[in-house]
């Protein structure tokens, strides 16, 4: 038995099944990058419906995670052929160990023949990247599949349907490996070499008035090439940040290729592609954008691109090649700037429509009523922000920190608020005279003084609400301060879409440096 043909075949095939194991050893990029990240990717692809079936239906089935562990299965029929001594039970488990070889292995080539027959030649490029490298390995798991079934094969003279098996096997073995020869042709060499590149004057556009750049700051390509060079004109996207809504339809093509040559980190291996490939990438991007990444074809092209997921960076660059399929997941990158300003405007006077003036009865020279939007870390300053020079000591705060101030210098008082990259109501009221301490309904009250040596005094947070006026109303000098805060607690653990802490800040003129934490 040991000196059999079937034991020959048998070890040939158990060793092809087992070579594979073996790439385990070499390098990622080995593997991948030769035929992943090679060849240019199709403009507007066909839809090949086999190609679909593959990537979306098959590939994501659990009959599909049961196929491949060809190196696993055959040594164990080998094993059982062995034991048996190649009797019956052990020649039907080869048949079918063969067969479970050649499901997968004859799959992938029937699809492609399907597509290239029904939608044209064109699916060839959908195919292409990683087909070369399948139909090599599938041509190599058919040769020891037949191997499996030569070994147990019975001895003695074949029957016709044997005869007519084996000519079919090899018909077989033929179209995969002619399959593995196709090469679509390409046609010349389309890339950018630079030289069609026209340098076009910027125009103002809207509010963006850029006027004329000088060209040395447009082009900016370094001595060994490791970095892209700046597109012409792409200050418009990547400084001005123009919007898709504010862009013109013939410049949107180039506002993707700049775009996408600036989001390098978020997608690092499209930086260095020339336009036209860049242009043909983003088209392919656009024909998934918005699916989950997780999808074998998405995750395929994304990996390409050197994108972990669908990104900020990258949705903004591609809003410019498919607006529509942007807009489904992120519709603010197609407004306009005026747009922008119209619904923040809009979103601001919302939440301020659930802001009052808690105390009506306070008469005041200026006063105003908003929601504030309090950024990262929270908070809101009160100071002269004309004042120019170093930075100033801080005051000792003493008991006054434990209620509300966080910072205090002679012409500024930084106040804390409970939450942080969200609205607080805040009403500001400017009188000329110390009015009387109303502690009723507030959790905190803390009074101060601040210098305004220029006479403005401004409140200012993350964006400045329109609402709050000057603060100085007798003009240059010295302020009294007072701050009330309640709801902190509350709006600490609240999840409310209103703003839920309420702030009021009282201004008079008052010469006093003296910090009290009322009641005192």
């Amino acid at each position: 038995m040991w000196r059999s043909r079937g034991f020959r075949l048998w070890t040939v095939a158990t060793a092809m099944a087992l070579l594979p194991l073996a790439l385990w050893l070499l390098p990622e990029s080995m593997l991948f990058s030769s035929y992943l990240f090679s060849g240019d990717l199709p403009v507007n692809p066909p839809t090949c419906p086999a190609n679909v079936f593959l990537t979306e239906v098959y590939l994501t089935s659990v009959w599909a995670s049961l196929l491949g562990w060809n190196f696993l299965v055959v040594p164990l029929a080998f094993a059982l052929w062995l034991i048996t001594r190649g009797r019956r039970p052990s020649r039907v488990v080869a048949r079918v160990v063969a067969a479970y070889v050649l499901l997968p292995a004859l799959l992938e080539p029937v699809l492609i023949a399907y597509d290239l027959s029904t939608v044209g030649a064109r699916c060839w490029e959908v195919w292409q990247p990683p087909a070369a490298w399948n139909l090599g390995v599938y041509a190599f798991q058919v040769t020891y599949a037949f191997l499996i079934l030569l070994a147990v094969r019975p001895a003695g003279p074949a029957s016709p349907f044997q005869i007519r098996l084996r000519r079919t096997g090899w018909a077989a073995v033929l179209c995969c490996l002619l399959f593995g020869l196709i090469r679509v042709d390409q046609g010349p060499d389309e890339r950018f070499t630079g030289a069609d590149v026209v340098m076009r004057p910027i125009v103002s556009n809207g509010n963006h008035d850029m006027g004329a750049l000088d060209e040395d700051l447009l082009w900016d390509t370094t001595d060994d090439g490791d970095e892209a060079a700046r597109e012409p004109g792409c200050d418009q996207w990547t400084v001005i940040h123009l919007s898709y809504g504010d862009t013109a339809p013939a410049d949107r093509e180039r506002a993707f290729i700049c775009q996408a040559r600036d989001a390098g980190g978020y997608a690092a291996r499209l930086v260095r592609l020339p336009d036209r490939e860049l242009l043909a990438y983003g088209r392919a991007l656009c024909g998934v954008v918005g699916r989950p990444s997780t999808e074998p074809r998405v995750r395929k092209l994304l990996d390409q691109a050197g994108a972990y997921d669908w990104s900020y960076a990258l949705m903004s660059a591609l809003v410019f090649l498919c607006p529509e399929a942007v807009a489904r997941e992120r519709p603010e990158l197609v407004w306009s700037e005026a747009e922008v300003q119209r619904r923040e405007e809009q979103y601001q006077a919302k939440m301020t429509s659930h802001c009052a003036d808690p105390v009506r009865r306070l008469r005041a020279v200026r006063q105003g009523t908003t929601a504030l939007f309090v950024g990262e870390g929270g908070g809101y300053v009160i100071e002269d922000g004309d004042l120019e020079g170093d930075e100033e000591a801080s005051r000792a705060l003493g008991k006054a920190y434990d209620g509300i101030l966080w910072e205090l210098t002679a012409h500024r008082v930084a106040v804390s608020t409970a939450v942080e990259n969200d609205h607080v109501c805040l009403t500001v009221k400017v009188v000329r005279r110390a009015p009387r301490v109303r502690l009723k309904g507030w959790e905190t009250a803390v009074e101060t003084g601040i210098g305004s040596p220029s006479g403005k005094l401004s409140l200012t947070s993350w964006e400045e609400g329109e609402a709050l006026p000057d603060l100085a109303v007798a003009g240059p000098g010295r302020y009294r301060v007072r701050i009330y805060a309640r709801n902190q607690q509350e709006a600490a653990m609240n999840t409310s879409d209103v703003p839920v802490e309420e702030h009021l800040v009282v201004v008079y003129p008052g010469r006093s440096k003296r910090t009290v934490f009322l009641p005192e």
